[in-house]
């Protein structure tokens, strides 16, 4: 398994797409439970739907996350492979888990 280091790939984007604080608490709360529904998103992180829907988008758009239909569900989980190459990305790897409590958020704006 090869994991993308950025010498291929534009690794800087997905770090800037994780820079906003609800997409970190977002991709450390998928890490943390796998795969997850907005509706359990919404109520572990106490956002707004429409807010974690907005930030859902982005971070599918930007290749961070998948997902699946189940029923009338979207299921989210984490993208392992780089959205830029074929090797396994970095991210993924990457322990979030200990979000800092104090971190603003002031930039959850939607």
């Amino acid at each position: 398994m090869s994991i993308c280091h950025g010498d291929t790939c534009s690794c800087a984007d997905c770090f800037k797409n994780l820079g906003i604080d609800s997409r970190l608490k977002i991709y450390s709360f998928l890490q943390n439970s796998g795969k997850s529904d907005v509706s359990s998103i919404v109520t572990h992180l106490g956002l707004t739907q429409p807010t974690v829907s907005y930030h859902l988008k982005e971070m599918k758009d930007a290749g961070l996350l998948k997902s699946e239909k189940s029923g009338k569900n979207v299921i989210y989980f984490i993208n392992t492979k780089c959205s830029h190459c074929d090797n396994t990305c970095m991210l993924s790897t990457a322990n979030f888990g200990a979000v800092h409590p104090l971190a603003s958020t002031n930039n959850e704006a939607v």
